[in-house]
């Protein structure tokens, strides 16, 4: 059994006002609609979950018919409460994808594709190459070759994932918590895949996917 988890915890502190940035409308629809719609049509995954904090999550189960999961303070919290829930309900579970709520280019292709590649390792990831300068205190160059950027999804084989995962964890990715020895694909790639962080974000991602047509419902 695959289990698609849609992280939608998050306050928006840096997007600002009152709504959730996952809430948002973008091209009349909340930002998280498009990553509910990318799970649905998955053709792998077997169990869509959103986390989200309590005040939303009887309106998320009504609007999308997802059962919801209640979100922690932090994101380790939220990823533990997924994990928590799946490993009580959905017991059958072999593997778990991640994705954000706020990144709205999430596609099906996109998560049958991880799903795929779980068959030969223990995660995959979604990396980015570093494209400029990098510095770092104390150096006069740094190697940027030598650094990428984790963004979701990321997928896991549960068990493992499941068995090492800390809520009190300082590291920001999920992956950055699975044992040394993990197999660990890095899936690097230049589909847009951006997060809407901060208002302007909205202007853009509504450009993109008018250009791309990813903003004409099904």
């Amino acid at each position: 059994m695959n289990a698609t988890v849609i992280l939608s915890g998050g306050i928006g502190v840096r997007f600002g006002g009152e709504t959730p940035k996952q809430y948002q409308m973008l091209l009349g629809e909340e930002i998280i609609a498009y990553a509910v719609r990318a799970a649905k049509a998955s053709a792998l995954t077997d169990r869509v979950l959103i986390v989200a904090q309590r005040e939303h999550t009887k309106r998320l189960e009504n609007a999308y018919g997802i059962e919801c999961a209640e979100a922690g303070a932090t994101h380790n919290a939220s990823v533990k409460s997924a994990l928590e829930y799946v490993k009580t309900r959905l017991p059958a579970c072999e593997n778990a994808l991640f994705a954000d709520a706020a990144r709205p280019f999430l596609t099906a292709e996109r998560i049958d594709e991880y799903y795929g590649l779980l068959e030969d390792c223990d995660a995959v990831i979604t990396a980015r190459r570093i494209t400029d300068s990098l510095g770092r205190d104390g150096e006069a160059f740094t190697d940027r070759s030598l650094y990428y950027l984790i963004q979701k999804p990321e997928a896991f084989r549960f068990g493992m994932l499941s068995e090492r995962f800390d809520a009190y964890s300082p590291c920001t990715a999920i992956v950055q918590q699975l044992p040394p020895e993990a197999n660990v694909r890095k899936r690097f790639g230049t589909e847009h895949n951006m997060k809407i962080t901060h208002p302007e974000d909205l202007f853009l991602a509504e450009a993109l996917m008018k250009r791309t047509g990813r903003g004409e419902k099904a």
